[in-house]
């Protein structure tokens, strides 16, 4: 790297201060384009997360585009032009005048940037320290001088405490705290698959297609925040020991595309419940009549009838309902779709 460009020190210490703040991603935002017109006098300027699975991108911040450049920035074109300046890998930022591909050869360019005035951009790819691409930054000037070499390579240095800043991860990792004795974890995404946690490592239950991820969004469709049940580990012993699931639906705030932390801890105190008695919780908080729960589960309605008293007894519930709402609040139950040895 060659000479730093004025103010170096100063908007670095900014930057990490930001990237420390206990803000909102949105409002980190916003300061740090403050920050970076000291380095890089834009006209206009965009800080975008990515979706991995929709390959597409979502806008943190922006300012100075107009309506038409902004739908244009979340759309599948926009994200090939990434693709192809090689902003998809981690790298130095990349100016116009330093591009692979000329500007006039890029839609972006020619249809939106160039025709609101500007003369130069500088993007930048932001990845975290393991290696994920969180999003990337854009700047745009009406001078052809800018951005210096000096501060193209100084962005370069800034770019991983930006992506840290900016992270969606960040405030969806938290979550995990609410669970403190979680041993893996994941993020389930709106389209069923699964991204890592920092901070906890993944679990086999817990893989694209797994039930368990079906039961967890299951658990979230009624709308509240967060829900917990209880799933036989076959991965932990042969006898499938029981695992607590739990779920926690991700901030509004949150990227679109992301729906819940799904954790994976002990199964605390199960109050003598037996593996069966477990799974006719899960019918009770259904709603089932015994005789529905016995035509499943392949038992005579008597036996349902037995089950349910020693429920009744175990969980101190004068009623079959009051059981099932403390099965719920307590995640006392297996769900149906969990539920094994049916017909």
């Amino acid at each position: 790297m060659g000479e730093l460009p004025p103010y170096a020190a100063e908007i670095a210490a900014q930057v990490e201060r930001l990237a420390s703040a206990p803000a909102g991603a949105e409002e980190r935002v916003a300061e740090i384009f403050a920050v970076l017109r000291r380095l890089v006098p834009y006209e206009a300027g965009v800080l975008q997360v990515l979706d991995p699975e929709r390959l597409r991108f979502e806008t943190l911040g922006a300012v100075g585009y107009g309506e038409a450049t902004m739908v244009h920035l979340l759309g599948p074109r926009h994200y090939e032009e990434v693709e192809l300046l090689g902003l998809d890998r981690d790298g130095d930022p990349i100016r116009g005048r330093d591009a692979p591909i000329p500007p006039s050869e890029m839609y972006s360019w020619t249809e939106h940037f160039a025709p609101a005035g500007f003369r130069e951009g500088i993007g930048v790819a932001l990845f975290n320290p393991d290696g994920r691409q969180v999003g990337i930054m854009a700047l745009h000037t009406e001078s052809p001088e800018h951005p210096t070499d000096a501060a193209r390579d100084f962005l370069g240095l800034l770019a991983p405490v930006i992506a840290e800043a900016v992270d969606p991860m960040r405030s969806v990792a938290t979550l995990s705290t609410v669970v403190r004795d979680a041993v893996a974890g994941v993020v389930l995404t709106r389209s069923g698959g699964v991204l890592p946690l920092p901070g906890l490592p993944e679990h086999p239950m817990l893989r694209t297609g797994e039930p368990v991820l079906g039961a967890a969004a299951e658990r979230l469709a009624d709308g509240e925040p967060y829900g917990a049940f209880l799933c036989r580990d076959d991965s932990a012993a042969p006898d499938g020991r029981y695992v607590r699931i739990s779920v926690l639906a991700c901030p509004v705030q949150s990227p679109a595309h992301l729906r819940a932390v799904v954790l994976v801890s002990p199964p605390g105190d199960l109050h003598g419940l037996t593996r069966r008695e477990l799974e006719i919780l899960g019918l009770l908080i259904d709603g089932w009549s015994n005789q529905r729960i016995a035509n499943l589960l392949v038992i005579a309605p008597r036996t349902v009838a037995a089950h349910v008293e020693h429920i009744l007894a175990k969980l101190v519930a004068p009623s079959r309902t009051l059981a099932a709402v403390r099965a719920l609040r307590l995640g006392l139950y297996v769900p149906r779709s969990l539920i094994r040895g049916r017909r």
